[in-house]
């Protein structure tokens, strides 16, 4: 967009569409005493101006989303994104209490806005993507995208109880071209170029994204006490969701194989818990015989009575569908039911699942339990048969910490090396990974590239022949954790395959097989770095900027110069909760420190890792940038040297919304880029159709 910005202002309105444009600006330090000066003009301006403080919005969630704007697949304005240096925007979605906003912030730095609207509470919202067409298959609503799919709580029908519709809105026309009904509260909403899927408590249902007729659901979904009530991981063609029940006739190979992380705490911690079970057996046994429950049972216990009551339901169970080739109708995984669509079954964590995620290419899937100490990192490998043939590797356990928090935010970094974990707590946990498994190293991580699994070392010195002769001896995995088993039957969780391997091996031990024993070993990883979100008094804590932590020696690392964002009251304040979004990109921060000088071509490549953009319930967007590098107590730097990271926030921008705010609501003109970039990839879409 053309134009320029005064310097004394962050905000400029937009010449093409007519929104917000917000400027980055320099994330500087503020002295403690700044900080409580800053909360002291927030809460108590008149003893300073005498003036109201500006009033902001209330955010409930955030989100970064893929659509057209930045599918660099189908949006050939990004086909040669390394020769010309141009790189996708990032597309944010706030969701108030009145309301959302749809902002973008380009590789220029200037967040602009996209939409903006006031019609009530928003509880789930999606930027439909242009559908995958053919020349069996039209999209009936070419003309209408881009398409903007909401669940508030007033539906477009006036009558339906809160929340249980989703209207699907056109951003050229402004029109509702569809709107679908449910009997039940809708959750969530995720969507591809294939289908659109809406969550519900217990099930989920699944539309064509061409027609927007039902294509399948299921209601056989394991439910979590929350964040997310039914989660469910997809991605550009399977689909992960909770089951309730493992069969083992449709059990993959492999799945999760314990969490081999034992200190002393986590024994008393483990002990207290053991304690308390066997003090509250009697009243659980009474329960169920009385069929009564308490006046004080929690939300789990209640859920977990209710499904007691129609069968034993097995927690941390993940099934995972194939879009395209699964039956139309209901999906149901049970022992006199085929195999078709289903790409795998297996046993991801012994407590209910909460959240999951696949990387960019799909062949990873990142899980984690209601817990919230370990996340698990799995390796799906297909096979053509049926999925008791597939194999399901786990990779990593992503260690945490030894205290709950529950996650509602799982992000990969495009190269799949690097993984952030935000949990309600406003932390997000950095976490190193190669795609292929291992551990993390100087070799894997200090190079702008992914690099193969063996050296070239290794290789000629025929160091990889040893190592799977040594690890077929050894049975497969190998515990991190000295006295524990080596065996995958070491865990409780391989104790229900024991019976399924003899089920299934039917050939001989193959190394060079993946989908058959051994598998892989486990590996467990720290987190490199804890950035959490800035506060000031008005949320009881003294930090007044992000504190990092390195993951190797657990020490604290200084507080890089940042500036707190200004402050107001958390969406989701009760018991210290917040709304956190992560995301991994280019580097925008080059016009908030050198304001004079242009943008350098290459200049987003300098870090071996891309910039963290991390959204709080503040409204404030921060990019922090990463640096990996060799473990300073290390004695020697070679190859196999353990990481170290170093973060600080280089830019912010202020993006919360403000009463004083005119909404931006479509039809749009022909120039917005929503619109831009779904004539774009609907035209890619029609050459690839012919």
């Amino acid at each position: 967009c053309p134009g320029t910005m005064a310097t004394e202002s962050p905000r400029r309105p937009s010449r093409c569409t007519g929104g917000v444009v917000v400027r980055p600006q320099a994330a500087t330090e503020q002295s403690y005493m700044e900080s409580v000066v800053t909360f002291l003009q927030d809460v108590v301006p008149q003893a300073y101006s005498g003036t109201p403080p500006e009033e902001k919005e209330k955010i409930v969630w955030v989100r970064f989303e893929n659509a057209d704007l930045n599918d660099t697949s189908r949006n050939m304005e990004f086909h040669e994104i390394h020769s010309t240096g141009n790189e996708p925007p990032l597309l944010l979605m706030i969701g108030y209490s009145d309301g959302m906003q749809v902002w973008s912030i380009p590789i220029s730095g200037e967040a602009q806005e996209l939409f903006s609207v006031r019609h009530g509470p928003v509880r789930a919202a999606r930027i439909l993507p242009a559908p995958q067409i053919s020349a069996q298959k039209c999209d009936n609503f070419a003309e209408k995208r881009p398409l903007l799919g909401v669940c508030k709580s007033i539906g477009s029908s006036g009558t339906s109880p809160p929340y249980c519709c989703v209207d699907l809105y056109s951003l050229r026309t402004g029109d509702m071209v569809k709107s679908i009904q449910f009997k039940t509260p809708i959750y969530d909403l995720h969507c591809n170029k294939r289908i659109l899927v809406v969550v519900l408590q217990e099930k989920i249902a699944a539309f064509d994204s061409c027609t927007f007729t039902k294509k399948f659901f299921v209601t056989s979904c394991y439910p979590c006490p929350g964040p997310n009530m039914n989660p469910i991981a997809l991605g550009s063609r399977w689909l992960a969701y909770a089951e309730n029940k493992l069969i083992r006739c449709h059990q993959s190979r492999g799945g999760a194989c314990g969490d081999n992380i034992q200190s002393y705490t986590a024994t008393v911690i483990s002990a207290a818990k053991t304690i308390k079970t066997g003090l509250t057996m009697v009243g659980k046994v009474v329960t169920q015989l009385t069929g009564t429950l308490p006046s004080g049972a929690s939300e789990e216990e209640i859920l977990a009575h209710s499904n007691l009551r129609r069968s034993p339901l097995v927690p941390g169970i993940v099934t995972i569908i194939d879009t395209e080739t699964v039956a139309e109708g209901q999906v149901l995984v049970s022992e006199d039911s085929d195999s078709d669509g289903i790409v795998a079954h297996f046993p991801a964590h012994e407590k209910p699942i909460c959240c999951m995620a696949f990387n960019p290419s799909g062949m990873l899937l990142v899980t984690t339990d209601t817990l919230g100490h370990d996340f698990h990192v799995f390796q799906i490998l297909t096979h053509p048969w049926s999925s008791s043939q597939s194999a399901v590797h786990h990779l990593y356990t992503l260690h945490r910490g030894e205290t709950e928090a529950k996650v509602q935010d799982i992000s990969f970094s495009h190269d799949c090396r690097w993984v952030v974990v935000s949990t309600l707590r406003g932390t997000s946990h950095v976490f190193p990974i190669n795609p292929y498994g291992g551990q993390p190293c100087v070799r894997t991580h200090m190079s702008p590239r992914v690099v193969n699994r063996m050296s070239r070392f290794q290789k000629s010195a025929g160091l990889e022949e040893i190592e799977q002769e040594l690890t077929s001896k050894q049975g497969g995995r190998c515990s991190p954790v000295p006295g524990l088993s080596s065996s995958p039957s070491g865990s409780p969780l391989h104790g229900k395959l024991n019976s399924q391997d003899t089920y299934n091996n039917f050939t001989n031990n193959n190394p060079g097989n993946p989908r058959l024993l051994p598998l892989p070993s486990l590996t467990v990883v720290l987190p490199l770095a804890q950035i959490k979100q800035p506060m000031t008094l008005g949320t009881i804590t003294k930090r007044t900027g992000p504190y990092l932590f390195g993951a190797g020696c657990f020490s604290i690392k200084a507080p890089c110069k940042s500036k707190p964002a200004p402050q107001i009251s958390p969406s989701k304040s009760v018991g210290g909760e917040f709304c956190v979004a992560a995301v991994f990109g280019a580097s925008r921060s080059w016009f908030a420190n050198n304001s004079g000088l242009k943008r350098e071509k290459d200049q987003s490549k300098q870090f071996v890792v891309e910039s963290l953009y991390i959204i709080s319930c503040y409204g404030s967007l921060v990019e922090h940038v990463l640096e990996p590098r060799p473990l300073s107590t290390a004695p020697k730097i070679s190859d196999d040297t353990p990481l170290e990271m170093v973060t600080c926030p280089r830019a912010s921008w202020t993006l919360v919304r403000t009463p004083q705010w005119n909404e931006l609501q479509p039809p749009f003109n022909a120039n917005h880029p929503l619109l831009l970039a779904a004539d774009a990839v609907q035209y890619y879409q029609y050459l690839l159709a012919g």
